[in-house]
């Protein structure tokens, strides 16, 4: 039997009028007291708190009573090993995010507003959602609670990006007022209690970073300078869940550095060491709309973590050295750069490095200048022939651009020191 098209259409009209409502119906801001970004927003109720940053959710008009696996955008929370309520275990901090977030999902009654700004972003089966609670009347976003009160770190997401700026400086200033994850000594004390250490990272390897993994690293300094720092059990990590556990009789000497670099390869000496990944691990920064970055993170055998860094920085971006440095360039010819310490004081350069995108040279330990001394950096030249005012970065041909190029001095955070520029660049 043939229906006429018209008598056709109103059935498939009629037939969707009765089916559930689509889950992706509704559009509304990313972030409730906000207009933009917009995003794709339901309502659910909880079914089930997996970890500090995972759980399972009914959506309301999805059509279906299987619960979303739901995966809050943004955030990364410390990892739990047994998940069964009445026996949570995991790294320190793991059960404690578990239980905060399940504790404010309970107060709004189990009533979650999900948002994304891509509904298909997934990861391992889980849906990327930024998830809120109505809390005495109002939405609030539990994404940046468990950031704020330094429950979880904040993990960049470049489908979610409307999450990243905001998460991000609420970990940084949960860093600096030293709260969860960022207490001293939460877990457990010591070992080596007090015992004052930083790292600090490079995010941005030279050129491709998926090309040259090795030129990413993270460097650990022993502040110390009298006691060493024994590392056994230590491990960085990024702000995902990759790590590298340094292993047995690793030894920092007093005031020492080590490097561990993230791809493969021979160490060149007790200094060096490869964690051996096949790709490069750290989001390089954007000063965009999108706002990414990431951090590295120093933890001690029982969880504390004792020395972070994250980028860019957005939270109280200031550095001693702002103000005492300035360079010039020479593009034409034998390439060079002269860093001029201008200021009443010597300035110690380890920890801060001389930028020219996509290249970076890094000021070695020991790299003082005394007030009014400059150092003379040229782009060739063997390192070999260093002395302590005049370096040589090694470059096999000229990297700096005659007809416009920029040169800065910066912190790994991206805080500006000093800057020129020529040509059609500018500072």
């Amino acid at each position: 039997m043939r229906f006429p098209l018209a008598a056709a259409l109103a059935l498939a009209c009629l037939l969707a009028a009765l089916l559930p409502a689509a889950a992706d119906a509704r559009r509304g801001p990313c972030m409730v007291g906000t207009e933009q970004p917009r995003c794709h927003v339901w309502t659910g109720k909880l079914a089930w708190v997996d970890d500090g940053d995972t759980l399972h959710v009914d959506v309301h008009g999805d059509g279906t009573r299987k619960p979303l696996h739901v995966r809050m955008i943004g955030i990364q929370a410390m990892e739990q090993t047994r998940y069964a309520r009445n026996s949570r275990a995991g790294d320190c901090h793991a059960v404690e995010a578990t239980e905060r977030l399940e504790a404010l999902i309970r107060r709004g009654k189990k009533r979650v507003r999900l948002a994304a700004q891509d509904p298909e972003s997934r990861t391992r089966g889980r849906y990327f959602r930024s998830v809120a609670v109505k809390l005495r009347g109002r939405w609030r976003d539990l994404g940046a609670i468990m950031v704020g009160e330094g429950r979880a770190l904040w993990l960049a997401n470049r489908a979610g990006y409307a999450f990243n700026q905001r998460y991000s400086v609420l970990t940084q200033r949960a860093e600096r007022l030293g709260r969860g994850l960022f207490a001293a000594e939460a877990c457990a004390p010591g070992p080596n209690p007090g015992h004052s250490v930083r790292v600090w990272v490079n995010a941005d390897a030279d050129g491709a970073d998926r090309l040259y993994p090795e030129g990413e690293w993270v460097r650990v300094k022993n502040l110390d300078p009298e006691s060493p720092l024994p590392l056994d059990g230590w491990h960085v990590r990024d702000t995902g869940l990759r790590r590298y556990t340094f292993p047995a009789g690793t030894l920092l000497p007093p005031g020492g550095t080590l490097t561990v670099r993230v791809g493969r390869g021979e160490p060149a000496d007790a200094d060096e060491h490869y964690w051996g990944l096949r790709k490069a691990v750290f989001d390089n920064p954007t000063f965009d709309r999108r706002a990414l970055g990431d951090g590295a993170y120093l933890f001690d055998p029982h969880g504390d973590l004792r020395a972070s860094m994250m980028y860019p920085c957005r939270v109280e971006c200031h550095d001693p050295l702002q103000g005492a440095l300035a360079i010039s360039a020479k593009p034409r010819g034998r390439e060079r750069v002269d860093v001029t310490n201008t200021s009443g004081g010597p300035v110690d350069l380890e920890g801060y490095r001389l930028a020219t995108p996509p290249f970076a040279y890094h000021f070695a330990a020991g790299t003082v200048l005394q007030p009014g001394e400059t150092l003379r950096l040229r782009m060739g030249g063997d390192p070999d022939d260093d002395t302590p005012l005049r370096r040589h970065w090694g470059m096999m041909e000229p990297i700096l651009r005659n007809r416009g190029d920029v040169v800065r001095v910066t912190t790994y955070t991206w805080i500006e020191l000093a800057c020129d520029a020529w040509g059609d660049r500018s500072c």
